[in-house]
C-alpha cells in the first residue's frame, strides 16, 4: 500500500467529506487507503497528491468521482432490516398517513444495492391498507454500482438472512444460485442517483411522507449530520416521518423533529410549526 503523508491524507479526507459527507477521522485512515489504492492504480498514479490534483482538476474527475463513489459505499445491508421501524411503519404511522393523503410517497434516501425500498413495499403491500396505486417509494443511492444492482432486483442468500422462507416464496422467484424480486413489488420502486449534500435536489425529490435514512448519518461528521437532516424536512410533508438506524439520533442536532417512541423503536416526525 502506498504512503501518505499528513498533508496528503488531510487533503483528500477534506475533498471526499466536502463531496459525499463522509468524514474519515485519523482512526480510519488505513480504512481509507485500503479503499483508494485500488483507486489510484486504475488511474495510473503514484503518489496520494497526484490523486488529489486528479480530482480537483483532470479532465475526467467526474467519472473517477463516480467510481469513487462506488468505492467508499458500505453496502452492508439485507432484507427487512431492524424489522421493528417497519412494523412501527405498516401499524399505526400508515393509518396515520393514509388517512391524510391520497397518495403515500416514501423515500429510501441511501437505498444501496435495494434491500430496503422492496422491504418497504412488501411492508405496504402486506398490510392491505393502501392499494398499489396509491403508493410511490423513492430510492436513490450515491452509488452508481449499488444503484445497477439495485435495478437488476436478484438476490442471492446473505440478503435474506432475516427473511422467513414464507415471504421468500411470496415476494421472490428463483433465478440461478438466487431469487428476483416480484414484478409487483418492483413496481412500486423507482431508482435514481442523489447526493445527500445536494440540498437544492434533496427539496425537489419531495414531498414525502417519510424519509428512511438508516445506519449513513453515523459515516458524517456532526455539521453534516445536521445539515442532511435539516434538508430532509424540506422534502417532507408537515408531520412527515424520519426513519433513523438504530444507533442513531437527532439529540443535540437539530430541534425540527419530535420523537417518537414506540414499544420496540425510535422514529421521528417532522413539528408541523416549525419553519424550515
Amino acid at each position: 500500500m502506498l504512503e501518505i503523508s499528513d498533508a496528503e491524507f488531510t487533503a483528500v479526507r477534506d475533498l471526499i467529506r466536502d463531496r459525499f459527507g463522509i468524514y474519515y477521522d485519523d482512526q480510519k485512515r488505513f480504512l481509507l487507503l485500503s479503499r483508494l489504492s485500488t483507486r489510484l492504480a486504475r488511474r495510473g498514479l503514484e503518489t496520494y497528491a497526484q490523486y488529489v490534483q486528479f480530482l480537483r482538476f483532470d479532465p475526467k474527475r467526474e467519472d473517477e468521482w463516480n467510481d469513487l463513489a462506488s468505492a467508499l459505499s458500505n453496502n452492508e445491508t439485507y432484507f427487512f432490516r431492524e424489522r421493528a421501524q417497519l412494523k412501527a411503519l405498516g401499524g399505526a404511522i400508515l393509518d396515520e398517513l393514509g388517512a391524510r393523503a391520497s397518495r403515500l410517497r416514501l423515500w429510501s434516501s441511501a437505498c444501496s444495492s435495494g434491500e430496503e425500498p422492496y422491504s418497504l413495499a412488501i411492508t405496504l403491500i402486506e398490510s392491505g391498507k393502501i392499494p398499489d396505486g396509491r403508493i410511490s417509494i423513492r430510492a436513490t443511492d450515491i452509488s452508481p454500482r449499488a444503484l445497477e444492482l439495485a435495478d437488476k432486483a436478484f438476490y442471492r442468500a446473505l440478503s435474506f438472512r432475516a427473511t422467513e422462507p414464507m415471504m421468500i416464496q411470496r415476494w421472490f422467484h428463483p433465478q440461478g444460485e438466487g431469487f428476483v424480486v416480484d414484478d409487483r413489488v418492483k413496481r412500486l420502486v423507482s431508482f435514481g442517483r442523489v447526493n445527500l449534500l445536494d440540498d437544492a435536489r434533496v427539496a425537489a425529490e419531495g414531498p414525502f411522507d417519510a424519509i428512511f435514512c438508516r445506519n449513513v448519518l453515523i459515516y458524517f461528521d456532526k455539521e453534516t449530520q445536521k445539515r442532511v437532516v435539516e434538508s430532509f424536512a424540506k422534502a417532507l410533508r408537515p408531520g412527515g416521518y424520519l426513519f433513523l438506524g438504530h444507533a442513531e439520533s437527532l439529540f443535540h442536532l437539530t430541534d425540527l423533529y419530535e420523537p417518537v417512541v414506540g414499544p420496540d423503536s425510535i422514529v421521528y416526525r417532522l413539528r408541523a410549526s416549525v419553519p424550515v
